[in-house]
């Protein structure tokens, strides 16, 4: 589905959204879904007119696996560079256990959710080309760190289209905006300074990991709930 001219999201699975940017290049696919999933992408992309030979490269929003699941079959495929931030590229690798948040659990429970939660969420991992950094440019686009719900979550910024993508730092359900879950949240605190620094950039189209694109009043909102935290 287009959302903006040059800007098209895939509902790949659940409601994680994968996008891909057509900036007048070769495409670049912003996300990867859960495992499995690649084929999505590859189905979307046929439609716009191009092989997965053509995506020049993979940016990752953060390090979950409803966001690089697929992340493996769609690099080897494509030959794409795979951008990521530093902080969640251990992530990525599989060099690192995904931190959770807060849970009403003693430290024997906590320690089995855990292991279950690593056990359930398998994925094959893949080596970041890119460890990108907060302001770094991807062409026309910037690299914005927006931690909290990862170290390395990352938004995508677009300053002269005033276009953001803000993979999981932002929800957007059932019409409401949202901070990320608590319980895959380690540090909440900064994931709401992370949305205050969303809240002062200049944009009007706002895409989300969960939920559908806001493109009316966009900044409006996106300050408002930023306001209530």
């Amino acid at each position: 589905m287009e959302v903006v001219p040059g800007l098209h999201w895939v509902d790949a699975i659940w409601d994680t959204k994968v996008y891909v940017l057509l900036d007048g290049g070769r495409p670049v696919v912003v996300d990867a879904a859960m495992p499995g999933r690649a084929g999505a992408v590859w189905r979307h992309l046929e439609r716009l007119g191009y092989e997965p030979e053509a995506v020049s490269e993979i940016w990752l929003t953060h390090g979950d696996i409803d966001h690089m699941g697929s992340v493996a079959a769609l690099k080897a495929r494509s030959g794409a560079n795979l951008v990521a931030h530093r902080a969640d590229a251990s992530l990525v690798d599989g060099t690192a256990d995904r931190e959770l948040g807060p849970l009403p659990l003693s430290g024997t429970y906590q320690g089995i959710f855990n292991m279950a939660v690593r056990y359930l969420f398998r994925y094959q991992p893949a080596e970041v080309d890119r460890p990108a950094e907060d302001g770094d440019a991807l062409g026309s686009w910037q690299v914005i760190h927006t931690p909290g719900h990862t170290a390395g979550s990352a938004s995508y910024y677009h300053a002269e289209r005033k276009i953001i993508i803000v993979g999981d730092a932002l929800n957007h359900r059932r019409g409401r905006l949202g901070a990320p879950p608590p319980m895959f949240t380690p540090d909440m605190a900064q994931a709401h300074a992370s949305i205050k620094r969303i809240a002062g950039l200049d944009f009007e189209v706002c895409c989300f990991g969960h939920g559908p694109p806001l493109k009316d009043n966009a900044a409006q909102r996106v300050r408002a709930f930023a306001e209530s935290l």
